[in-house]
């Protein structure tokens, strides 16, 4: 517990505004709780595509917000695919934490922990442990990484399905120097705190990991949601439709799924509510008209609230998925992998359908639509369960706990 108001830098990749991602949603609801207990300074770069809500907005989750200007490489660009490939070549971070490297940054932490302004550090996501590498501080600050992902996980996962022998060997590269980065930020943070339990033994005891401090559970905001109370068979997928996790479980799913679903069950739709699709996800709508894809949104809500199943056909990812619990507090019954689920402490049969093969998952979909009073019950477990289990406030209070390990005497119980 920390009686006294620790001051904490928190340093991340990004604005958390608009609110589209689960990596946005989870740091946005912790920080919001964090800051009764705490005293938050956030820093991030700006760059050309935040707006100024964006920054008028921080002021929600942050006593004061530090920006620096970076113009990093966007997705799909010549620009981005050079620097992939030239990162890949001579590169000795991965691209993900190298594209936002910055010496203004680097020189804000250093004044900023010399001038003795904060007590605890936290350096959000992996990709932020790119402003501390080497860094040494003017004072013994205590350096916590928030791990979202086993990033190197990820890495590992798209290598082995990737079927284009160049984006076999960028996978390959990447998922080389995120190990590394990961073991960079194992023998200099002074402390780490993973999503799940799975997690945390997977860096504690498969990868040597001594400054685990532990986990932190997935939150969800269940008043926010009403719960759907569509009959029709409508799917929804809920994500950033630029993440190469995303999409590489949509194609999946459309190609591989739903030609068994459509068979079965004619009137299907599916849904795909996310920002910043990309060619290929709006190429899959136009060439099927039950499928929509609906790009950035202000609010999720109305499209999950035309749906009555989820879908998760994840592939490819880390951490633990928001989305799973914001389905399950809109109402819809869930059809996952297992990875979808990963980390979660979901239950087969009774808070979804698991299914991790192609044939497999359409014959799930399949059964809640022709099964629509077992799709009801398990939409109404799944509700009351995570209104009753998972909350941001524990999940916060948590962090805070765990953080309290690495502060001096006078910041502790």
């Amino acid at each position: 517990m920390m009686p006294e108001k620790p001051r904490i830098l928190w340093v991340n990749v990004r604005l958390l505004h608009p609110l589209n991602g689960g990596d946005r949603l989870r740091t946005y609801h912790m920080l919001r709780q964090m800051r009764r207990h705490a005293r938050i300074t956030y820093l991030c770069p700006r760059t050309p595509q935040d707006s100024d809500e964006a920054v008028s907005k921080a002021s929600e989750y942050c006593d004061e917000l530090l920006t620096f200007d970076l113009n990093p490489p966007r997705g799909g660009t010549p620009r981005f695919y050079a620097s992939v490939l030239w990162n890949c070549l001579t590169g000795s971070h991965p691209f993900a934490s190298q594209k936002y490297a910055s010496a203004d940054a680097r020189r804000i932490i250093r004044d900023e922990l010399g001038a003795g302004k904060h007590d605890l550090v936290i350096a959000d996501y992996l990709m932020s442990w790119i402003h501390f590498t080497g860094l040494k501080p003017a004072t013994q600050v205590p350096v916590i990484v928030f791990q979202h992902n086993v990033e190197s996980l990820i890495w590992k996962r798209h290598t082995e399905n990737a079927a284009n022998p160049l984006r076999r060997w960028i996978c390959r590269r990447e998922w080389q120097l995120t190990r590394r980065f990961e073991d960079d930020a194992a023998a200099h943070a002074t402390g780490q705190i993973a999503v799940s339990e799975d997690e945390e033994r997977t860096f504690r005891d498969e990868r040597g990991m001594n400054n685990v401090l532990g986990w932190v559970p997935t939150g969800v905001d269940p008043d926010y949601f009403q719960p759907s109370t569509a009959t029709e068979p409508v799917l929804a997928f809920l994500g950033s439709m630029d993440w190469h996790a995303n999409v590489d479980a949509i194609d999946y799913f459309v190609r591989q799924s739903y030609p068994a679903v459509k068979a079965r069950c004619p009137s299907v739709k599916v849904i795909l509510i996310g920002r910043n699709p990309t060619p290929a996800i709006r190429a899959l709508a136009a060439e099927d008209p039950s499928i929509e894809v609906t790009g950035t949104v202000d609010d999720v809500r109305p499209y999950l609230e035309r749906a009555s199943i989820m879908i998760l056909p994840l592939r490819v990812g880390g951490g633990t998925r928001i989305k799973v619990f914001e389905g399950m507090a809109a109402g819809l019954a869930l059809v996952s992998t297992r990875i979808g689920t990963e980390g979660l402490p979901v239950e087969n049969g009774r808070h979804a359908l698991l299914a991790d093969d192609a044939s497999a998952f359409a014959d799930a979909v399949i059964d809640l639509i022709e099964n629509p009073a077992r799709r009801q019950t398990m939409a109404a477990t799944s509700l009351q369960w995570v209104r009753d289990n998972f909350s941001w406030a524990t999940a916060s209070q948590k962090f805070l706990d765990l953080a309290a390990k690495t502060l001096p005497v006078r910041h502790r119980e």
